[in-house]
């Protein structure tokens, strides 16, 4: 019994030895933070009341370091911030990260002043949680300077371009105090990063092109006349090597090569063949890597289709433009769309249709898979489409159109003046106003307010086309109420689909496809019978509108360069000059 009363004795003295280390470095490390926070100076990350507040919700108690020296976590934090995939470039010019490395570095125990230094290091160390959090939550650009940006855009051009980014609202306090009780940084941090599908292959993608442009970069490829299938070149060798490195090429040419075209044959008066050779071409064909042959087509359309090129497998200037993209743009392109997808919102959805403008496609993801994948006609450079997320509360089945007044003055009435019987040829009548049930005018009103420039007037008339073969808003019209008064919906100009570039319209989201998306949605919605729907859009009913029983979340998002479905890094035209801005504003 003695001996065990020695033990437990032992023990206490052991245990109240620790409890009074721990209390000393505490109280120490309490001391040093409240003596730091107490000084003035001049080039803090963030407000010295911000850092203020983030140790009195602490007790003043440090976050990343104790007494035996600094947490992993802490390592974590810096390695976070040195790779992320968009900061990369600025992270030390950013976030001061040579000073706070150099700082660790000459941590010493033995000096007096060890309690101090860690003391000093958990203070930078929370400046930059504080700086890095707000950063993924808002984006590196000042989002006001943004927005001037597009306003400078709209008064020099009178071109009206709007884009609203979401935020996350998680409090970076409440953060930090769950990354140091979980000791899990990355963690914690993935739930507040951007969120879009294969956003993973994106970054992946930059780690590719920095080994392409630690090689040199892209060859590159010579201005020539547009080349095909058949033609024979002293460019094509290079031709080939671009396609090669950019892995669209991957097979080299075989030197017996298929001569049709370049050889002819005859035969001499012994009644032998002989092959005469087009002198123009003899140089050139005897290596096969002169020739244009069908390889080489299917990877010109490899990479057209990357780019989002018409892909014909001819290389003309537009693809040669796009052959002679440096790595190092491309990374800046990618690093732009990083950046663009942490102004999405958080949480995308279940069921959420993605309309991506600069592609011209719309997809409906349900539960990370895509059931529906169309092309789409997109706003032109005039009326750009708006960048924004909401949802889709109801359809319109036999649509009427409302006319724009920009349409109604710039389009409809100078046909009118031309033409008297415009309006009635395409079914179009006017209203005297826009509420209520206003009552139908004669055009020769409108004509008259037109000959006298009476703008004032005109503004009180309603231009609407009923539902017919006519009518731009086609069959059916999906509707998301928002303040940019657009929406998605079909068209009768189907041939358009058919080409690369597709900005015609006036902001509003014209589908190929809108039949199959009606179904879709009719087959998960209660309030929707495709049957009755096939039977109001076969009849002459006009104008019936049915509400979803589920909301659908749609975003219309701009991405000039994204990995698709299938692993494919792909990059698009900047139709609206976004990259250009954005890039004008970054760090």
């Amino acid at each position: 019994m003695p001996k065990l009363k020695l033990i437990v004795f032992i023990l206490l003295i052991n245990y109240s030895l620790f409890a009074n280390t721990q209390n000393s470095f505490e109280l120490e490390s309490k001391k040093n933070i409240k003596s730091l926070l107490n000084k003035n100076y001049e080039n803090l990350l963030i407000s010295k009341k911000n850092l203020n507040d983030y140790y009195f919700t602490n007790d003043f108690k440090p976050y990343w370091v104790e007494e035996k020296g600094v947490k992993n976590i802490a390592f974590s934090l810096l390695d976070k911030i040195k790779n992320d995939p968009v900061l990369k470039p600025h992270a030390n010019k950013l976030f001061r990260l040579d000073e706070v490395i150099s700082t660790l570095n000459t941590l010493d125990k033995s000096n007096d002043k060890y309690f101090f230094n860690l003391a000093k290091i958990d203070f930078m160390l929370t400046e930059l949680f504080d700086r890095y959090v707000t950063y993924l939550t808002k984006g590196s650009i000042k989002w006001s300077a943004f927005e001037e940006k597009l306003a400078e855009l709209e008064k020099e051009t009178e071109i009206k371009a709007s884009w609203d980014k979401y935020s996350s609202n998680e409090n970076p306090k409440l953060l930090l105090k769950k990354v140091i009780e979980r000791d899990d940084l990355s963690g914690v941090l993935k739930e507040i990063d951007f969120n879009y599908p294969q956003v993973k292959e994106l970054i992946l993608a930059i780690d590719e092109l920095e080994k392409v442009s630690s090689k040199g970069g892209y060859t590159k490829v010579p201005e020539s006349k547009s080349l095909k299938v058949g033609d024979i070149s002293e460019y094509l060798p290079i031709l080939r090597k671009r396609l090669f490195e950019s892995q669209d090429l991957n097979t080299q040419c075989q030197n017996t090569i298929n001569t049709q075209g370049l050889i002819t044959n005859s035969i001499n008066t012994n009644g032998n063949d002989v092959n005469e050779t087009n002198p123009e071409i003899e140089k050139l064909s005897t290596n096969c890597e002169n020739i244009f042959d069908e390889d080489l087509k299917n990877a010109v359309i490899s990479f057209q289709k990357k780019h989002g090129l018409f892909a014909d497998g001819i290389v003309g200037l537009k693809t040669q433009k796009f052959l002679n993209i440096s790595a190092d743009k491309k990374i800046s392109i990618i690093r732009l769309n990083l950046e663009r997808m942490r102004w999405l919102p958080r949480d995308l959805g279940e069921k959420y249709l993605l309309i991506n403008v600069p592609e011209y496609r719309l997809r409906l993801y349900e539960n990370n898979n895509i059931v529906l994948n169309m092309a789409v006609i997109v706003g032109d450079t005039k009326f750009p489409t708006p960048i924004f997320s909401d949802k889709m509360s109801y359809i319109v089945l036999n649509p009427s159109w409302n006319i724009p007044d920009s349409i109604a003055k710039n389009e409809i009435i100078p046909k009118l003046l031309k033409d008297p019987n415009y309006l009635a040829e395409k079914g179009i009548d006017i209203y005297a106003g826009w509420n209520g049930s206003p009552e139908k005018v004669d055009s020769k009103d409108v004509i008259d307010s037109a000959i006298l420039e009476d703008e004032e007037y005109l503004r009180n008339f309603r231009f609407s086309q009923t539902s017919n073969e006519d009518n731009p808003l086609g069959r059916m019209k999906f509707m998301f109420p928002n303040k940019h008064s657009v929406y998605i919906h079909d068209t009768p100009a189907k041939s358009l689909f058919a080409n690369s570039r597709r900005a015609y319209s006036h902001g509003c989201i014209r589908l190929s496809k809108p039949e199959e998306l009606l179904s879709i949605i009719a087959n998960e919605d209660k309030n929707l019978n495709i049957e009755k729907v096939n039977e109001i859009l076969s009849s002459k009913v006009s104008e019936k509108s049915i509400g979803l029983d589920k909301k659908i979340p749609i975003h219309i998002i701009y991405l000039t360069s994204w990995v698709d479905e299938n692993g494919v890094l792909q990059f698009r035209e900047d139709i609206y000059n976004f990259d250009k801005i954005q890039k004008e504003l970054l760090f």
